[in-house]
């Protein structure tokens, strides 16, 4: 005579599989848990979007520094590329403007917190562009063949 049992069957088969699979999250929690956390400094040039047409910019500086933090793996492979400081001047004039640089214009991949940007300002100057489009037409002064004669 067998006795009344003491787990239900869910639980009591294959115990054995289900405690390594216990075993084996809680190591996997306190692997992914103990991953440190750094900060870093970057420093990332500017990228000036939207441009009005028939300006140019010209400012005190074409890049900023960056405080970053985030898993000291995901850092250690960060590169200029996957990180960016973007500021659209869409709506820009002519004339002088200083912007504000805020952590959210940096463009940053996920697992990345942004945690300030130096220079919290920047100044810039939008002026008339100075290389003007105009069409160039060759002027000759004497013709190829009196050239060749020479």
């Amino acid at each position: 005579m067998v006795g009344p049992r003491v787990f239900p069957s869910w639980l009591a088969d294959h115990w054995q599989l289900k405690l390594l699979s216990i075993v084996l999250a809680a190591l996997l929690w306190v692997f992914v848990a103990s991953e440190e956390k750094v900060e870093t400094v970057m420093s990332l040039p500017i990228e000036f979007g939207q441009i009005p047409p028939g300006l140019e910019v010209i400012g005190d500086s074409d890049s900023v520094d960056v405080r970053i933090r985030g898993l000291r793996s995901v850092l250690s492979r960060l590169g200029n590329r996957d990180i960016r400081v973007a500021i659209n001047l869409r709506e820009a004039r002519a004339g002088e403007r200083t912007i504000r640089l805020a952590p959210e214009l940096v463009r940053a991949p996920r697992g990345v917190h942004i945690l300030g940007v130096t220079p919290s300002r920047l100044k810039l100057h939008l002026q008339p562009s100075s290389t003007a489009r105009t069409p160039a037409a060759p002027q000759l002064s004497e013709s190829p063949a009196s050239q060749s004669s020479k």
